[in-house]
């Protein structure tokens, strides 16, 4: 329920001449027989936006495993994204992340240590984002235990980097990397940094068992209006707004739940330069997927201070060998087209 304040009169409250508002003398004006008085508090209206959310989020689930999981992610003022994540990051003790903040100064010296791309580049395509700045080449490979997709950001404004990579299927089940693997750097990068969780457990003052585990990000979800969904949105430093478009909705709900973006996943401390090839792990069998499963990769770009992605929704097609084939959707168009 939202309670909701109504204004039901405009203008000025008519009252005796010479009475009294709130106990305080109102003096006369000069406008024949009215004078000016304190108007009367406003009435509260209690509104059930219950029914309106399930119809908007209902209306927004049509739109799972269409190219619009590849529409442009605001994620807002890019200073303040960057606040938020490091707010993140210090929440969960992950150490100086923040070397090189925005193009600050600052960070390791020393190169991450990158792997090596099982997928050829003669296994590969190149897709050309329909805007004319971002090219990606990409291939899939399946494996006995999994799916990899390998990625190399060919050419992008501003050097972005990966924001999220996923699967998404018509039924909004969303399939994300369980790993993030690290093949190639642009010219220049930041800090790059290993998430650990240790564990003691104490009995009478002793030690007794202590254990280290490193932080996973393997996530899949489904889109529930039910957990999770809410008509109303904040980006960071911004003023909270009623969304009621379904495009909106579905945007919104996919932007909360990358919550932390790839390459902060992968241990860079801004969204530009640092990686620049990366592949994606998939617990699963492709078989097993719906045949107008979309991959999705958005990229980062920072533009006047502004932090938008820009995406490419992608079909796949087996073609022997294990190997994965990707074309863009032929159904996607930039906004306003």
């Amino acid at each position: 329920m939202y309670r909701v304040s109504a204004l039901v009169f405009l203008g000025l409250i008519l009252a005796p001449l010479g009475g009294h508002a709130g106990g305080g003398y109102i003096p006369p004006s000069d406008k024949g027989d009215f004078q000016y008085s304190s108007p009367s508090a406003y009435p509260q209206i209690d509104l059930d936006l219950g029914p309106i959310q399930r119809e908007v989020a209902t209306a927004a689930a049509t739109r799972c495993g269409t190219p619009l999981a590849a529409s442009p992610l605001d994620l807002g003022n890019a200073e303040s994204f960057m606040g938020k994540m490091v707010g993140k990051a210090a929440n969960a003790a992950i150490g100086q992340l923040v070397g090189g903040l925005l193009g600050g100064g600052g960070g390791s010296k020393k190169k991450p240590k990158m792997a090596k791309d099982p997928i050829k580049k003669k296994y590969k395509q190149k897709i050309e984002h329909p805007d004319g700045d971002a090219r990606l080449r990409i291939g899939g490979q399946k494996y006995a235990d999994g799916f990899l997709i390998s990625a190399r950001v060919d050419k992008a404004k501003g050097k972005g980097t990966f924001h999220t990579m996923f699967l998404e299927q018509p039924d909004c089940s969303r399939i994300w990397p369980e790993q993030y693997l690290q093949y190639g750097l642009w010219g220049s990068w930041s800090l790059s940094v290993s998430v650990t969780t240790t564990r003691s457990t104490y009995r009478d003052g002793q030690l007794v068992d202590r254990s280290t585990s490193q932080s996973g990000w393997s996530r899949s979800g489904d889109f529930d209006f039910n957990r999770g969904f809410s008509l109303w949105d904040q980006l960071p430093g911004e003023t909270q707004r009623l969304v009621l478009d379904a495009d909106e909705a579905y945007l919104t709900q996919l932007r909360r739940q990358i919550d932390v973006p790839a390459w902060q996943q992968m241990g860079y401390a801004k969204p530009a330069e640092g990686i620049r090839a990366a592949g994606g792990v998939f617990r699963l069998d492709p078989a097993e997927l719906s045949p107008d499963t979309l991959a999705v990769v958005h990229i980062t770009n920072v533009d006047n201070g502004r932090y938008r992605t820009i995406g490419f929704p992608m079909r796949m097609t087996n073609q022997g060998d294990g190997l994965v084939s990707f074309d863009l959707h032929p159904d996607f168009s930039l906004p306003g087209d």
